[in-house]
Protein backbone atom coordinates (compact mmCIF):
# COMPACT_ATOMS: atom_id res chain seq x y z
CA UNK A 1 0.00 0.00 0.00
CA UNK A 2 1.13 3.70 -0.68
CA UNK A 3 1.85 5.71 2.03
CA UNK A 4 -0.19 9.07 1.76
CA UNK A 5 2.21 11.80 1.27
CA UNK A 6 2.51 14.53 3.55
CA UNK A 7 -0.04 16.84 1.44
CA UNK A 8 -2.59 14.58 1.68
CA UNK A 9 -2.43 14.25 4.82
CA UNK A 10 -3.12 18.05 5.31
CA UNK A 11 -6.12 18.01 2.83
CA UNK A 12 -7.45 15.17 4.55
CA UNK A 13 -7.61 17.12 8.26
CA UNK A 14 -8.95 20.37 6.20
CA UNK A 15 -11.63 18.00 5.40
CA UNK A 16 -12.77 16.41 8.21
CA UNK A 17 -12.70 19.62 10.22
CA UNK A 18 -14.66 20.99 7.79
CA UNK A 19 -17.01 18.23 8.05
CA UNK A 20 -17.09 18.36 11.38
CA UNK A 21 -17.73 22.27 11.94
CA UNK A 22 -20.96 22.11 9.90
CA UNK A 23 -22.27 19.21 12.34
CA UNK A 24 -21.96 21.74 15.41
CA UNK A 25 -25.38 23.52 14.32
CA UNK A 26 -27.29 20.81 15.27
CA UNK A 27 -25.44 19.16 18.22
CA UNK A 28 -26.28 19.64 22.37
CA UNK A 29 -23.88 21.83 23.86
CA UNK A 30 -21.96 19.49 25.81
CA UNK A 31 -21.89 17.62 22.56
CA UNK A 32 -20.41 21.03 20.84
CA UNK A 33 -17.98 21.11 23.71
CA UNK A 34 -16.68 17.50 22.86
CA UNK A 35 -16.44 18.18 19.72
CA UNK A 36 -14.88 21.63 20.07
CA UNK A 37 -12.20 19.66 21.54
CA UNK A 38 -11.90 17.75 19.09
CA UNK A 39 -11.64 20.62 16.32
CA UNK A 40 -8.86 21.98 18.20
CA UNK A 41 -6.48 18.56 18.54
CA UNK A 42 -7.15 18.84 14.46
CA UNK A 43 -6.23 22.45 14.33
CA UNK A 44 -3.13 21.54 16.32
CA UNK A 45 -2.50 18.35 13.69
CA UNK A 46 -3.07 20.63 10.93
CA UNK A 47 -0.78 23.12 11.75
CA UNK A 48 1.92 20.91 12.37
CA UNK A 49 1.68 19.04 8.97
CA UNK A 50 1.70 22.40 7.56
CA UNK A 51 5.37 23.01 9.35
CA UNK A 52 6.13 19.26 8.35
CA UNK A 53 5.77 20.03 4.97
CA UNK A 54 6.86 23.11 4.64
CA UNK A 55 10.38 22.13 6.38
CA UNK A 56 10.30 19.22 3.42
CA UNK A 57 10.23 22.29 0.92
CA UNK A 58 12.97 23.63 2.38
CA UNK A 59 14.64 21.01 2.61
CA UNK A 60 13.95 19.59 -1.03
CA UNK A 61 14.94 23.17 -2.53
CA UNK A 62 18.03 23.25 -0.50
CA UNK A 63 19.11 19.61 -1.60
CA UNK A 64 17.93 20.98 -5.45
CA UNK A 65 20.45 24.16 -4.68
CA UNK A 66 23.60 22.15 -3.58
CA UNK A 67 22.91 19.94 -6.63
CA UNK A 68 22.92 22.50 -9.08
CA UNK A 69 25.62 24.30 -6.94
CA UNK A 70 27.81 21.13 -7.01
CA UNK A 71 27.01 20.38 -11.13
CA UNK A 72 28.30 24.14 -11.71
CA UNK A 73 30.93 24.51 -9.68
CA UNK A 74 32.66 20.99 -10.40
CA UNK A 75 36.21 21.17 -11.22
CA UNK A 76 35.37 18.20 -14.17
CA UNK A 77 33.24 19.20 -17.11
CA UNK A 78 29.89 17.77 -17.03
CA UNK A 79 27.53 17.24 -20.19
CA UNK A 80 24.28 15.60 -20.35
CA UNK A 81 23.79 14.51 -23.69
CA UNK A 82 20.71 12.50 -25.09
CA UNK A 83 21.33 9.08 -27.19
CA UNK A 84 21.71 11.34 -30.29
CA UNK A 85 24.52 12.83 -28.37
CA UNK A 86 22.88 16.36 -28.64
CA UNK A 87 23.66 18.94 -25.15
CA UNK A 88 20.74 18.91 -22.95
CA UNK A 89 22.79 20.41 -20.15
CA UNK A 90 26.33 21.46 -19.17
CA UNK A 91 28.34 22.61 -15.87
CA UNK A 92 30.05 25.80 -16.05
CA UNK A 93 33.50 23.79 -16.50
CA UNK A 94 32.61 21.74 -19.56
CA UNK A 95 31.42 24.87 -21.49
CA UNK A 96 34.79 26.30 -20.51
CA UNK A 97 36.67 23.61 -21.35
CA UNK A 98 35.07 23.97 -24.94
CA UNK A 99 35.74 27.88 -24.98
CA UNK A 100 31.84 29.03 -25.79
CA UNK A 101 29.07 29.80 -23.51
CA UNK A 102 26.15 27.60 -22.04
CA UNK A 103 23.59 29.42 -24.02
CA UNK A 104 25.48 28.49 -27.13
CA UNK A 105 26.24 25.00 -26.53
CA UNK A 106 22.26 23.80 -25.84
CA UNK A 107 21.22 21.43 -28.18
CA UNK A 108 24.07 21.28 -30.27
CA UNK A 109 25.74 17.94 -31.14
CA UNK A 110 28.49 17.34 -29.14
CA UNK A 111 30.45 15.43 -31.78
CA UNK A 112 30.98 18.47 -33.71
CA UNK A 113 33.70 19.94 -30.97
CA UNK A 114 35.64 16.75 -31.11
CA UNK A 115 38.18 16.05 -33.99
CA UNK A 116 37.24 14.44 -37.49
CA UNK A 117 40.11 11.85 -36.70
CA UNK A 118 38.58 10.86 -32.73
CA UNK A 119 34.35 11.35 -33.81
CA UNK A 120 34.78 7.26 -34.19
CA UNK A 121 36.30 7.11 -31.17
CA UNK A 122 33.81 8.89 -29.37
CA UNK A 123 31.09 6.64 -31.19
CA UNK A 124 32.27 3.35 -30.46
CA UNK A 125 33.04 4.38 -26.28
CA UNK A 126 28.70 5.53 -26.37
CA UNK A 127 27.50 3.25 -28.15
CA UNK A 128 29.13 0.60 -25.68
CA UNK A 129 28.45 2.61 -22.48
CA UNK A 130 24.44 2.23 -23.72
CA UNK A 131 24.95 -1.48 -25.20
CA UNK A 132 26.80 -2.60 -21.64
CA UNK A 133 24.99 -0.09 -18.98
CA UNK A 134 28.72 0.81 -17.84
CA UNK A 135 30.70 3.66 -17.63
CA UNK A 136 33.17 3.29 -20.44
CA UNK A 137 35.88 5.79 -21.10
CA UNK A 138 38.42 6.99 -23.91
CA UNK A 139 40.93 9.89 -24.89
CA UNK A 140 39.64 12.06 -27.15
CA UNK A 141 41.02 15.23 -29.21
CA UNK A 142 38.55 18.36 -29.07
CA UNK A 143 39.24 21.81 -31.19
CA UNK A 144 39.31 24.72 -28.87
CA UNK A 145 39.57 28.26 -30.33
CA UNK A 146 41.42 26.61 -33.45
CA UNK A 147 44.00 24.62 -30.79
CA UNK A 148 43.90 21.03 -30.25
CA UNK A 149 42.61 20.12 -26.22
CA UNK A 150 43.48 16.83 -24.87
CA UNK A 151 40.42 15.13 -23.18
CA UNK A 152 40.00 11.99 -20.76
CA UNK A 153 36.02 11.13 -21.55
CA UNK A 154 33.71 9.32 -19.56
CA UNK A 155 30.69 8.02 -20.43
CA UNK A 156 27.83 6.99 -18.35
CA UNK A 157 23.85 5.86 -18.91
CA UNK A 158 22.02 8.21 -16.10
CA UNK A 159 19.37 6.35 -14.19
CA UNK A 160 16.10 5.36 -15.24
CA UNK A 161 16.55 8.14 -18.23
CA UNK A 162 18.23 7.13 -21.90
CA UNK A 163 20.78 10.12 -21.63
CA UNK A 164 24.04 9.89 -21.12
CA UNK A 165 26.10 11.84 -18.34
CA UNK A 166 29.57 12.55 -19.89
CA UNK A 167 32.63 13.33 -17.29
CA UNK A 168 35.59 15.52 -19.10
CA UNK A 169 39.00 16.23 -17.79
CA UNK A 170 41.43 18.23 -18.90
CA UNK A 171 44.74 15.97 -20.03
CA UNK A 172 46.61 18.36 -22.39
CA UNK A 173 49.50 18.61 -20.17
CA UNK A 174 49.67 14.88 -18.87
CA UNK A 175 49.58 14.41 -22.60
CA UNK A 176 52.75 16.61 -23.32
CA UNK A 177 54.98 15.29 -20.60
CA UNK A 178 53.87 11.85 -21.39
CA UNK A 179 55.24 12.79 -25.04
CA UNK A 180 58.43 14.26 -23.69
CA UNK A 181 58.81 10.82 -21.83
CA UNK A 182 58.26 8.55 -25.05
CA UNK A 183 60.60 11.35 -27.04
CA UNK A 184 63.31 10.31 -24.26
CA UNK A 185 62.69 6.86 -24.36
CA UNK A 186 62.99 6.99 -28.26
CA UNK A 187 66.25 8.51 -27.89
CA UNK A 188 67.76 5.70 -25.44
CA UNK A 189 66.31 3.24 -27.78
CA UNK A 190 68.56 4.98 -30.28
CA UNK A 191 71.26 4.65 -28.67
CA UNK A 192 70.67 0.63 -27.60
CA UNK A 193 70.21 0.40 -31.60
CA UNK A 194 73.54 1.44 -32.69
CA UNK A 195 74.78 -1.85 -33.10
CA UNK A 196 71.70 -2.93 -34.89
CA UNK A 197 71.78 -0.22 -37.20
CA UNK A 198 75.44 -0.77 -37.87
CA UNK A 199 74.53 -4.10 -39.29
CA UNK A 200 71.63 -2.99 -41.44
CA UNK A 201 74.00 -0.67 -42.72
CA UNK A 202 77.41 -2.81 -43.02
CA UNK A 203 75.40 -5.13 -45.41
CA UNK A 204 74.60 -2.76 -48.49
CA UNK A 205 78.07 -1.26 -48.02
CA UNK A 206 79.81 -4.52 -48.21
CA UNK A 207 77.59 -5.24 -51.47
CA UNK A 208 78.95 -1.92 -52.65
CA UNK A 209 82.23 -2.05 -52.02
CA UNK A 210 82.38 -5.59 -53.89
CA UNK A 211 80.44 -4.20 -57.03
CA UNK A 212 83.16 -1.62 -57.23
CA UNK A 213 86.04 -3.88 -56.69
CA UNK A 214 84.59 -6.14 -59.73
CA UNK A 215 84.09 -3.19 -61.92
CA UNK A 216 87.56 -1.98 -61.11
CA UNK A 217 89.00 -5.69 -61.38
CA UNK A 218 87.44 -5.92 -65.17
CA UNK A 219 88.36 -2.14 -66.31
CA UNK A 220 92.15 -3.18 -65.22
CA UNK A 221 92.06 -6.26 -67.30
CA UNK A 222 90.89 -4.88 -70.24
CA UNK A 223 87.59 -7.07 -69.52
CA UNK A 224 85.51 -4.83 -69.20
CA UNK A 225 81.65 -5.96 -70.19
CA UNK A 226 79.38 -2.46 -70.43
CA UNK A 227 76.03 -4.89 -69.81
CA UNK A 228 78.11 -6.40 -66.94
CA UNK A 229 79.42 -3.03 -65.51
CA UNK A 230 75.75 -1.79 -66.13
CA UNK A 231 74.55 -4.60 -63.79
CA UNK A 232 77.02 -4.13 -61.21
CA UNK A 233 76.20 -0.35 -61.06
CA UNK A 234 72.27 -0.57 -60.83
CA UNK A 235 73.33 -2.80 -57.99
CA UNK A 236 75.56 -0.27 -56.42
CA UNK A 237 72.27 2.16 -56.70
CA UNK A 238 69.81 -0.23 -55.29
CA UNK A 239 72.08 -1.07 -52.08
CA UNK A 240 72.89 2.87 -52.07
CA UNK A 241 69.14 3.61 -51.99
CA UNK A 242 68.87 1.10 -49.25
CA UNK A 243 71.43 2.42 -46.75
CA UNK A 244 69.94 5.96 -47.67
CA UNK A 245 66.41 4.53 -46.54
CA UNK A 246 68.04 2.80 -43.38
CA UNK A 247 69.25 6.52 -42.13
CA UNK A 248 66.41 8.55 -43.00
CA UNK A 249 64.50 6.24 -41.31
CA UNK A 250 66.26 6.48 -38.27
CA UNK A 251 66.23 10.47 -38.28
CA UNK A 252 62.62 9.87 -38.93
CA UNK A 253 62.47 7.97 -35.96
CA UNK A 254 64.71 10.09 -33.52
CA UNK A 255 63.19 13.66 -34.48
CA UNK A 256 59.62 14.16 -31.45
CA UNK A 257 56.11 13.60 -33.38
CA UNK A 258 54.33 16.56 -34.12
CA UNK A 259 51.86 15.46 -36.87
CA UNK A 260 48.46 14.34 -35.91
CA UNK A 261 47.45 10.80 -35.73
CA UNK A 262 46.49 8.85 -39.07
CA UNK A 263 45.36 5.84 -40.20
CA UNK A 264 48.53 3.34 -39.86
CA UNK A 265 48.48 -0.29 -41.48
CA UNK A 266 50.05 -2.14 -38.63
CA UNK A 267 51.79 -4.72 -40.37
CA UNK A 268 53.65 -2.24 -42.24
CA UNK A 269 54.51 -0.97 -38.54
CA UNK A 270 55.83 -4.67 -37.87
CA UNK A 271 57.88 -5.07 -40.96
CA UNK A 272 59.24 -1.21 -40.78
CA UNK A 273 61.15 -2.54 -37.00
CA UNK A 274 62.25 -5.36 -38.82
CA UNK A 275 64.05 -3.54 -41.34
CA UNK A 276 66.24 -2.17 -38.10
CA UNK A 277 66.57 -4.89 -36.00
CA UNK A 278 66.09 -7.87 -38.54
CA UNK A 279 69.70 -8.00 -39.91
CA UNK A 280 71.00 -7.44 -36.18
CA UNK A 281 68.77 -10.44 -34.37
CA UNK A 282 69.75 -12.88 -37.65
CA UNK A 283 73.27 -12.46 -37.16
CA UNK A 284 72.69 -13.31 -33.50
CA UNK A 285 70.92 -16.84 -34.39
CA UNK A 286 67.41 -15.81 -33.47
CA UNK A 287 64.78 -17.40 -36.23
CA UNK A 288 61.97 -14.49 -37.34
CA UNK A 289 58.93 -15.78 -37.95
CA UNK A 290 56.10 -13.06 -39.39
CA UNK A 291 52.44 -14.40 -39.64
CA UNK A 292 50.22 -11.55 -41.28
CA UNK A 293 46.78 -11.94 -42.21
CA UNK A 294 46.23 -11.14 -45.57
CA UNK A 295 43.58 -8.38 -44.73
CA UNK A 296 43.80 -5.88 -42.03
CA UNK A 297 42.01 -3.12 -41.39
CA UNK A 298 43.98 0.23 -39.75
CA UNK A 299 44.67 1.46 -36.56
CA UNK A 300 44.56 5.24 -35.43
CA UNK A 301 48.13 6.57 -34.21
CA UNK A 302 51.25 7.38 -34.70
CA UNK A 303 53.10 5.12 -37.17
CA UNK A 304 56.67 6.05 -35.55
CA UNK A 305 55.08 5.48 -31.72
CA UNK A 306 53.25 1.80 -32.82
CA UNK A 307 57.07 1.48 -34.18
CA UNK A 308 58.64 2.10 -31.21
CA UNK A 309 56.49 -0.05 -29.25
CA UNK A 310 56.96 -2.97 -31.27
CA UNK A 311 61.35 -2.15 -31.38
CA UNK A 312 61.25 -2.43 -27.44
CA UNK A 313 59.27 -5.69 -27.64
CA UNK A 314 61.87 -7.49 -30.12
CA UNK A 315 64.58 -5.94 -27.75
CA UNK A 316 63.05 -7.70 -24.97
CA UNK A 317 62.48 -10.44 -26.86
CA UNK A 318 66.80 -10.32 -28.10
CA UNK A 319 67.78 -9.78 -24.25
CA UNK A 320 65.71 -12.83 -23.38
CA UNK A 321 66.48 -15.14 -25.50
CA UNK A 322 70.29 -14.39 -24.67
CA UNK A 323 69.98 -15.15 -21.33
CA UNK A 324 68.09 -19.08 -21.45
CA UNK A 325 68.83 -22.34 -23.45
CA UNK A 326 65.84 -22.57 -25.21
CA UNK A 327 65.54 -22.29 -29.45
CA UNK A 328 66.23 -18.86 -30.38
CA UNK A 329 63.01 -17.69 -31.86
CA UNK A 330 60.65 -14.53 -32.21
CA UNK A 331 57.30 -14.94 -33.45
CA UNK A 332 55.32 -12.21 -34.86
CA UNK A 333 51.55 -12.27 -35.71
CA UNK A 334 49.18 -9.67 -36.98
CA UNK A 335 45.45 -10.25 -37.55
CA UNK A 336 42.24 -9.12 -36.60
CA UNK A 337 39.29 -9.98 -34.90
CA UNK A 338 35.85 -9.58 -32.96
CA UNK A 339 38.48 -7.23 -30.36
CA UNK A 340 39.95 -5.65 -32.62
CA UNK A 341 43.60 -5.43 -34.21
CA UNK A 342 46.08 -7.60 -32.68
CA UNK A 343 49.69 -7.89 -32.64
CA UNK A 344 51.61 -10.46 -30.95
CA UNK A 345 55.08 -10.47 -30.16
CA UNK A 346 56.42 -13.88 -28.84
CA UNK A 347 59.39 -15.12 -27.91
CA UNK A 348 61.27 -18.81 -26.13
CA UNK A 349 63.00 -16.12 -23.77
CA UNK A 350 61.99 -18.69 -20.97
CA UNK A 351 59.46 -16.19 -19.71
CA UNK A 352 59.02 -14.07 -16.57
CA UNK A 353 58.54 -15.17 -13.20
CA UNK A 354 55.11 -14.22 -11.18
CA UNK A 355 56.45 -11.54 -8.58
CA UNK A 356 58.15 -10.03 -11.93
CA UNK A 357 55.09 -10.30 -14.36
CA UNK A 358 52.72 -7.89 -12.58
CA UNK A 359 55.51 -4.81 -12.41
CA UNK A 360 56.84 -4.95 -15.88
CA UNK A 361 54.71 -1.80 -17.29
CA UNK A 362 56.00 0.16 -14.18
CA UNK A 363 58.08 3.02 -15.05
CA UNK A 364 62.03 2.54 -14.08
CA UNK A 365 61.34 -1.20 -13.32
CA UNK A 366 63.79 -3.69 -15.04
CA UNK A 367 65.42 -7.01 -14.21
CA UNK A 368 68.09 -5.74 -16.42
CA UNK A 369 71.82 -5.02 -14.94
CA UNK A 370 72.93 -1.62 -14.42
CA UNK A 371 73.88 0.19 -17.84
CA UNK A 372 71.41 -2.57 -19.91
CA UNK A 373 67.83 -0.63 -19.63
CA UNK A 374 66.15 2.12 -18.61
CA UNK A 375 63.37 0.72 -17.22
CA UNK A 376 60.97 2.60 -19.44
CA UNK A 377 60.90 0.95 -22.59
CA UNK A 378 57.52 -0.93 -21.32
CA UNK A 379 56.38 1.81 -19.27
CA UNK A 380 56.23 3.81 -22.41
CA UNK A 381 55.14 1.38 -24.63
CA UNK A 382 52.18 0.89 -22.48
CA UNK A 383 51.38 4.72 -22.65
CA UNK A 384 51.13 4.29 -26.25
CA UNK A 385 48.95 1.73 -26.62
CA UNK A 386 46.91 2.84 -23.86
CA UNK A 387 46.78 6.47 -25.71
CA UNK A 388 45.36 4.70 -28.58
CA UNK A 389 42.45 3.09 -26.65
CA UNK A 390 44.24 0.01 -26.69
CA UNK A 391 45.44 -2.95 -24.45
CA UNK A 392 48.67 -4.05 -24.04
CA UNK A 393 49.39 -7.48 -21.76
CA UNK A 394 51.94 -10.26 -21.28
CA UNK A 395 51.49 -13.59 -20.12
CA UNK A 396 53.80 -16.93 -20.01
CA UNK A 397 53.79 -19.70 -22.82
CA UNK A 398 55.65 -23.02 -22.48
CA UNK A 399 58.95 -21.65 -23.55
CA UNK A 400 58.78 -17.83 -22.88
CA UNK A 401 56.56 -14.91 -23.06
CA UNK A 402 53.54 -13.46 -25.49
CA UNK A 403 53.01 -9.41 -25.68
CA UNK A 404 49.50 -8.99 -27.06
CA UNK A 405 48.28 -5.61 -27.90
CA UNK A 406 44.64 -5.32 -29.42
CA UNK A 407 44.39 -1.78 -30.96
CA UNK A 408 40.08 -0.43 -31.60
CA UNK A 409 39.60 -0.78 -35.75
CA UNK A 410 38.79 2.49 -37.74
CA UNK A 411 35.13 2.57 -38.87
Amino acid sequence: MTKPSTEQLRQSAETRLKDKQALTSNLSESESLKLLHELQVHQIELEMLNESLQEALDSENRALYRYTELFDFAPIGYFVLDPSSKIKQVNLRGARLLGLERLNLMGKLFSNYISKEHRATFSNCMAKALENNHKQSCEILVKVDKQNLWISLEANMEMSTTDFLVAMTDITERKEIAAQLIQSSKLATLGEMATSVAHELNQPLNVIRMAAWNCRKNILNDSADPEYLNNKLERIEEQTARAAAIIDHMRMFGREAKESPEPVDPRNVVSNALDLMGEQLRLAGIKIVTEFSEECSPVFGHLIQIEQVILNLLTNARDAIYDSNNEAKITLRVFENDDGVNIESEDTGGGITKDVLPRIFEPFYTTKDIGKGTGLGLSVSYGIVRGMNGIITAENTDHGVCFKIILPIIN
